[in-house]
């Protein structure tokens, strides 16, 4: 939980973790926010970012704020209260109370990442995860990560119209924390808007999220200098060309960043998927810089690296984010079974399996999400015994923390965890619960169907595996799958899928070209791996790196605005 010093006014600013937010763009957020509330942690305030994780009023990285009062903008529209969910990425002014976990929102602004048409969907292999495409955006959903209002996880189709909330995932996806079924306003399904980093720009056309923008009938006034420029954060709306396979853009728009909100000496907390990892001393979030080499690691054994979601707080030194904790927000353990027991005085939940039991904590920070229809907001009070949750934990240091609680229709019972023991061909132990796997189907990482022999064979303790008990549960293993442990469902897997199918086409094209040298071709390549394989590995290093690092340039050489 990060520490909220008790100060008489803090400033929080929940910012979109795309990397731009504000309300149709343009800054004022901060001068107005904190007109005549004098002081704060270095005389700056304190910004953070993250997503609405539950109501109370809202709570937000931690902090319950109170929003009677508060104005709420959503995609530019002032609204009420009411229209603020959960999962959104919102950005909040507001006034933090001694006690540190409470506080008063003056305004909250959320602004969609995505808004647009679904015209592809790619099931994951192991049915946790999606890969959609809408308004040309890669998103990746998650059956325990992601938020689903108006569809959900399994009914969400092609066609749908949704607006998208999320994490970014490498240059040009995106990880989604709240996906809503809308009406778009005009009534017209390719309609679209977007939020992104320029990467590439001709006449006429800028590249965004991967996206070829035409922007030459498109009012782009409000960008600074009348004109877009690499590596400047715009909202575009506009239409789908399907035959041109871009977007016509009728408006560009400006969109902060969080650097632009950021002061000398400013205290900082920033959540969101990490990028550009370099090492502990060199790596991004949402835009901005870290050095975490002095920072306190949750859990302890944590080790960061490309898209894992982290929360860093720290000091603002005017270039980078100098950390002194860093925290991981999204864990790789998964409890879905009935529920046993609830205390809410200690803030906790005994989850039951055949045979054994599992006690997960849950805090402030802790998503919950009720997937009956019609429900209201879930809270730790309102879950009964016998009821099925879906959890996500980490494993801290000295208990396991909820990050997120779902909860279900009665379903089959699910166990991720790390092994903790196994007696070859016979059972296997995980936080404490002990599965029979006499007759159990095994699958590698990567989905392959081995025998048990071949599975224990290769089996380590320590390792992540997924063990499934069939309804009504017996406390014999039905499944039991390897899975990886460094990333996020879907990430690798839709990774080497994209490979694969480039590949594929590229050898398709290949063999059309020339059928009757499929053979010298091959022996060619072989021969030009062995002969370079790091030369090439380097190559493409370096040009990734080059993609990821120009966006931000700006970020570098143009001083932040100082707030008010």
């Amino acid at each position: 939980m990060i520490k909220l010093y008790p100060i008489r006014f803090i400033l929080i600013l929940l910012v979109s973790l795309i990397v731009g937010c504000g309300a149709g763009g343009g800054g004022g957020l901060i001068a107005s926010a904190t007109s005549g509330s004098g002081g704060g942690i270095g005389g700056t305030g304190l910004t953070s970012s993250g997503t609405i994780d539950g109501f109370g009023s809202i709570f937000v990285n931690g902090v319950e704020f109170e929003t009677d009062g508060a104005e709420i903008v959503i995609d530019g529209q002032q609204v009420t209260a009411d229209e603020l969910a959960l999962g959104m990425v919102v950005l909040v002014a507001g006034r933090v109370n001694d006690d540190g976990v409470t506080g008063v929102a003056s305004q909250v602004i959320f602004d969609s990442e995505v808004q647009g048409p679904i015209t592809s969907i790619k099931p994951g292999r192991d049915g946790d995860s999606l890969l959609l495409v809408a308004a040309g955006v890669e998103v990746i959903a998650e059956q325990t990560g992601t938020v689903f209002s108006g569809l959900g996880f399994d009914s969400i189709a092609v066609g749908d119209y949704v607006q998208v909330s999320g994490f970014p995932e490498g240059p040009d996806r995106l990880r989604a924390t709240r996906i809503a079924k809308k009406t778009p306003a005009s009534g017209n399904v390719d309609d679209v808007e977007i939020e992104g980093v320029i990467t590439g720009l001709t006449a006429g056309e800028f590249t965004l999220r991967g996206l070829v923008v035409d922007y030459s009938a498109a009012d782009v006034t409000g960008l600074p200098g009348g004109a877009p420029a690499v590596g400047m954060t715009v909202q575009v709306r506009g239409v789908i060309d399907p035959v041109a396979n871009k977007i016509l853009a009728d408006r560009v728009t400006p969109e902060d960043t969080i650097v632009d909100q950021l002061g000398d000496a400013a205290e900082v907390s920033v959540q969101g998927a990490i990028t550009s990892f370099a090492s502990i001393a060199d790596f991004r979030i949402n835009g901005v810089r870290v050095d975490a080499t002095d920072a306190t690691l949750r859990p302890s054994g944590l080790m960061p690296g490309n898209d894992m979601v982290v929360e860093v707080e720290g000091n603002w030194d005017g270039t980078r984010l100098r950390a002194r904790k860093l925290e991981a927000r999204r864990g790789r353990v998964e409890i879905e079974s009935t529920v046993a027991a609830v205390d809410s005085a200690a803030g906790s939940l005994t989850m039951q399996f055949e045979g054994a039991r599992i006690v997960v904590k849950v805090d402030s920070r802790t998503m919950f999400d009720d997937n009956h229809d019609d429900a209201g907001p879930l809270t730790l009070a309102a879950i009964r015994s016998g009821e099925f949750l879906r959890i996500e934990a980490i494993q801290g240091d000295d208990a396991l923390v909820a990050t997120r609680v779902d909860r279900e229709n009665i379903d089959d019972s699910f166990l991720q965890a790390r092994i903790e023991s196994f007696s070859a061909g016979a059972s296997i132990t995980l936080l404490g619960v002990t599965f029979s796997t006499r007759g159990t189907g095994f699958e590698t990482e990567d989905d392959i169907s081995v025998t048990s022999d071949q599975f224990y064979g290769a089996l380590q303790s320590g390792q992540l595996v997924k063990v499934r008990d069939n309804y009504p549960p017996d406390g014999i293993a039905d499944e039991v799958e390897i899975e990886l442990e460094d990333v996020l469902d879907g990430a690798r897997e839709f990774d080497e899928d994209d490979a694969s199918d480039r590949e594929s086409e590229e050898d398709d094209i290949d063999s059309e070209d020339h059928p009757g040298d499929t053979d010298e071709v091959e022996e060619k390549d072989e021969l030009d791996a062995v002969d370079a394989p790091d030369e090439v590995d380097e190559v493409d290093d370096v040009e990734a790196r080059d993609e990821i690092d120009d966006p931000d340039e700006p970020d570098e050489l143009d001083e932040p605005d100082q707030p008010e």
